[in-house]
């Protein structure tokens, strides 16, 4: 039979160590951020899903997502819609419409985390959990609408973080009314060469194109 204070001790160890191993939501949104701000180039597929509560149905998109620093980016769907980058210029282009708007960069570099998560501005850590998706370990991290006095209302986000590469796996977002809108990343690539032409957007015949840049001094 153990003596009480061998079992307390036990107890008292084992209670040390998962403090001392546990990690807070906003260590793992730094270590995320870290991860990111040292890429000089990255690129990753990524599936866009959404259900409609009140419909019971969902849909989903296919796309691609590549950034290369210091300035350029692309995302783009499977259904032709995209947002692309070259330092100089942004096209924003939605085919449903047949439209393209066209401006200039201003600089805003669009990592995975702008792309897909809207944390910083809107939303703060409540939980970690330790889980696996698509078998890869992972940290799930649940966040709440920031300022949220509501306890019955249902918004809420959790991202899936990979514990070992520290990628960005999955971030789902529930509304109020309780649509679910899901981005799930794959196929991540670290600092690989992307060519320039990733970069460059080729104009669609019969569109409109809305030209949104500022006039260059001297050219008015």
């Amino acid at each position: 039979m153990r003596r009480p204070y061998a079992i307390a001790t036990w107890l008292f160890i084992a209670c040390f160590a998962q403090v001392a191993n546990a990690i807070t939501g906003g260590e793992i949104v730094e270590k995320v951020q870290e991860k990111l701000d040292a890429y000089k180039s990255f690129s990753a597929e990524f599936e866009k899903q959404f259900y409609w509560a009140a419909l019971g149905k969902s849909r989903s998109r296919e796309g691609k997502l590549y950034m290369r620093r210091p300035d350029h980016f692309r995302v783009e769907l499977d259904n032709g819609d995209a947002v692309v980058a070259d330092g100089q210029t942004m096209w924003s282009y939605v085919a449903r419409n047949k439209q393209v708007v066209v401006s200039t960069y201003e600089g805003e570099l669009r990592t995975p985390w702008q792309v897909f998560v809207d944390y910083s501005d809107q939303y703060v850590p409540l939980a970690v959990e330790e889980t696996e998706l698509n078998g890869r370990s992972c940290y799930m991290l649940v966040l709440r609408p920031m300022g949220q006095a509501d306890t019955s209302s249902k918004k809420q986000m959790k991202i899936w973080v990979d514990k070992k590469k520290w990628w960005l796996m999955q971030v789902e977002t529930v509304e109020d009314n309780q649509d679910i809108t899901t981005y799930t990343l794959k196929g991540h690539r670290e600092n690989k060469k992307i060519e320039d032409d990733v970069f460059a957007f080729d104009m669609p015949k019969d569109i409109d194109v809305v030209d949104r840049r500022r006039p260059v001094l001297g050219d008015e």
